[in-house]
């Protein structure tokens, strides 16, 4: 069931994002005049068509994985110079029919933004729940209950935030520099990083450094011949309270446990909505000297962390554009990183994690996570059809401006050339994200 979702999701996902970027080059295309022959969703056999008055056949094809406008007088063959051809356009409205795909990809994402600002976003505050033993910021001093203010002089309202700001550091050497609320006084800390994280595909950045997000105290799972399954712990249990101290964060179970010494203590648990008391008698980690219960978090976010953010019409419309241009800078900072050889080139993913992103943001996050999901990919897809590819728009937009600059068409052979370059790379490129994902899969 879950990987039919995964594949629904994934199909739904790059329908709209593919929709919405050929939807790009035709209307650029109709407003000058060109007339669009085939407005095609995926490639291979057609399973769905129907003609327009204006001659254009839109065509829904079998294989979901991409799709393409064929304009009259578009290829190097048939450069008609009829007014409703496309070679017959001026330079500008050649380079923005080109260029429509990833404009709409931007607008899309733009749109989507808007839409969940004025809405109302729910954000996850960055407090600090709980601190990875012997971690980078437990050795530097930083405690559970902090609130995080600033990364790097960023100013940081959530979770999320502190996640942007933190990948732009990836691959790097120095210290990173937080700032904490503490107490309503504020400290500063210097963590040291030495090439970051260069050689790994991390997910989450602030566990990496050792910070846990405020979780709910419900258990996930227990180790067998526990303290906690000895006492009757059992998974989705909620701990409200350990020896009389009251549990709001997953990290409070650790500090009360700790406490203990290795004595027995009550615990006050909430299971099927009725309260039980259990003894548990605490055991000493030998590995790292730390008195435990064996159990696991739930890793689910605590209710009493997340903040609802509304915006108004002004504010929502400037920070859809503020989101979209940070997402497009961290996208190719990240992208030089991979190839300047800074960050390893596995955390490239195709349309395997695609798909698995997708069905996890519909099934743990609903449609407010679907749908963020469908701009950041949206603004990823723009990105990539801006390479100077000439199979891809960016490629084409560099095409027409040098034969601008030169004052006339460039030779057949040299053009392709560059297009059997430029396929094979991107066949290579798909194969090696392809079998990242696969490798990614099958890890342990």
């Amino acid at each position: 069931m879950t990987f039919l979702v995964y594949i629904c999701s994934f199909l739904v996902l790059i329908s709209i994002i593919v929709f919405v970027h050929e939807l790009g080059h035709f209307s650029f295309a109709r407003l000058f005049g060109v007339r669009v022959l085939d407005f095609s969703i995926g490639f291979g056999k057609s399973i769905k068509s129907w003609e327009t008055k204006s001659k254009t056949v839109f065509n829904l094809r079998l294989l979901p994985f991409g799709g393409y406008v064929k304009m009259n007088g578009e290829e190097i063959i048939e450069k008609s110079q009829s007014s409703d051809s496309y070679s017959s356009k001026k330079y500008y409205q050649k380079l923005l029919i080109t260029l429509g795909g990833p404009i709409f990809n931007f607008i899309l994402a733009i749109a989507i933004f808007f839409i969940i600002n004025i809405l109302g976003i729910y954000k996850i505050m960055p407090i600090v729940g709980d601190v990875l033993p012997n971690s980078i910021v437990f050795e530097e001093g930083i405690e559970k209950g902090d609130l995080i203010s600033k990364i790097d002089n960023i100013e940081i309202y959530s979770f999320s935030d502190a996640q942007l700001a933190l990948s732009k550091r990836l691959g790097e050497t120095g210290n990173i520099e937080i700032k904490i609320l503490r107490n309503e006084n504020s400290f500063e800390f210097f963590l040291p990083i030495n090439n970051w994280l260069s050689s790994k595909e991390p997910s989450n950045l602030l566990y990496e450094l050792g910070i846990f997000p405020p979780l709910e105290p419900i258990i996930g799972s227990v180790m067998k011949a526990s303290p906690a399954e000895m006492g009757g712990i059992k998974p989705g249990d909620k701990i409200l309270e350990i020896n009389d101290k009251p549990i709001t964060f997953w990290g409070d179970i650790r500090q009360e446990i700790n406490k203990s010494r290795g004595n027995e203590i009550p615990v006050k648990i909430l299971r099927e909505n009725k309260i039980n008391t259990l003894t548990i008698t605490p055991s000493l980690s030998e590995s790292d000297f730390n008195w435990q219960i064996g159990v696991s978090s739930s890793f689910e976010l605590s209710s009493k962390a997340r903040v609802l953010v509304t915006y108004s019409l002004v504010d929502s419309l400037k920070n859809s554009f503020t989101q979209t241009y940070i997402v497009i800078e961290n996208s190719v900072l990240f992208l030089g990183k991979i190839i300047f050889g800074q960050v390893s080139a596995k955390n490239l993913g195709g349309p395997v994690m695609i798909g698995q992103y997708a069905g996890e943001s519909l099934i743990y996050g609903g449609f407010y996570s679907f749908f963020y999901l469908i701009a950041l990919i949206s603004i990823s897809l723009g990105i990539v059809n801006l390479f100077p590819l000439p199979v891809l728009d960016g490629g084409q937009a560099l095409i027409l401006t040098i034969e601008r600059i030169i004052g006339r068409d460039l030779p057949d052979k040299m053009l392709d050339f560059f297009y059997r370059f430029g396929t094979a790379f991107l066949i290579s490129l798909f194969l090696f994200v392809f079998f990242n994902d696969i490798f990614r899969i099958l890890q342990p």
